[in-house]
């Protein structure tokens, strides 16, 4: 997707100069923002809607998925412009929270290339492309970027009416951070597993089902099927993918190991305060999730349900415990 090569000339977008619902517009060398970009008359070719706390959601050529901004290196600065909404705060969140709810969707670069000429010929909407997302995204929120959200360009959202360009530029990487952003990435593994799922119940449903959301509402109204899509979960790994952050960063989740990392004082406060932010972010996101899951198996009593209960449990579970680990560093620092 983005350049991961070494190379001193690579620069990135420090978590700092960004806000929760800014939208990045970028370009880059790869066949598919070459054919976009050419096809859309724009100078970008890809939007990215960061959600916070050092995360994206965007549509590529993989689907919708979520990314690190850590992870994003640009081989020259103007490959990257950042832009703001003008909006509150609530209608970032509701944006974001759309965002989020298309995570898995299938990428059309059929839509991305009409965009330009708004020709629809019967398109399915339950594709995205990147500025389709981050445009609905906001529509649903309840402010109009651009005059048609199914069909619009980076370039239409570059000169809406409703945005501001922040007056950031990128940086020169250092080498830890390029070391950081070519390192093993788990959101890759995450996303691929969100794929196969997708996937294999496309098969079994024998519908047009993109997103992990849709899944949840076939198996309510098809419970013949629950079991076998439960299994498909299960084995995919889907709901242990916590596991590997929870050893990998295991002070995360202990103070007493969080407070001994070895970085100065005013470092580790920073970043207790960063974990305890992003963790109570991600707090409300899992108890929505697991209230949902706990009225669903009352409900219906759905193997599907019981396992997704479970999993939002051990993730609320992981999370207090992040809060926790941060609050100790912040209160014996």
């Amino acid at each position: 997707m983005f350049y991961q090569i070494w190379s001193e000339l690579l620069y990135i977008i420090p978590i700092s100069e960004l806000k929760n619902g800014d939208i990045l517009l970028t370009s880059e060398n790869s066949a598919t923002s070459k054919v976009v970009r050419k096809s859309t008359g724009s100078d970008f070719s890809h939007a990215i809607l960061y959600v916070g706390h050092g995360s994206y959601i965007h549509s590529d050529a993989n689907g919708v998925h979520s990314g690190n901004l850590q992870r994003l290196l640009f081989d020259a600065s103007e490959n990257v412009t950042v832009l703001r909404v003008k909006c509150d705060q609530e209608t970032v969140n509701q944006a974001c929270i759309f965002a989020r709810s298309k995570i898995g969707t299938t990428y059309s670069v059929k839509s991305a290339v009409n965009a330009k000429l708004k020709v629809s010929k019967r398109e399915n909407e339950n594709r995205q492309f990147c500025s389709r997302l981050v445009a609905q995204a906001y529509e649903y929120a309840g402010v109009k970027l651009v005059d048609s959200a199914s069909f619009c360009t980076p370039q239409e959202i570059l000169e809406s009416q409703n945005i501001q360009e922040v007056p950031r530029k990128a940086r020169k990487a250092i080498d830890e951070e390029i070391s950081f952003a070519n390192s093993e990435n788990p959101i890759e593994k995450q996303s691929h597993i969100t794929n196969e799922i997708l996937s294999k119940v496309r098969k079994i449903a024998k519908k047009d089902i993109q997103t992990l959301e849709q899944i949840t509402q076939y198996v309510i109204e098809n419970p013949v099927h629950d079991r076998q899509i439960s299994k498909i979960y299960r084995d995919s790994g889907y709901l242990t993918m916590w596991e590997y952050e929870t050893t990998k960063n295991a002070w995360r989740y202990d103070g007493r190991i969080f407070i001994n990392l070895p970085l100065p004082i005013d470092e580790l406060i920073e970043m207790a305060r960063f974990e305890k932010d992003s963790a109570q972010e991600r707090l409300a996101l899992y108890k929505g999730n697991l209230e949902q899951y706990f009225y669903i198996n009352k409900i219906y009593k759905l193997e599907y349900s019981s396992i997704h209960f479970d999993l939002y449990k051990k993730l609320v579970e992981n999370t207090l415990d992040n809060i926790n680990a941060a609050e100790y560093v912040l209160e014996n620092t």
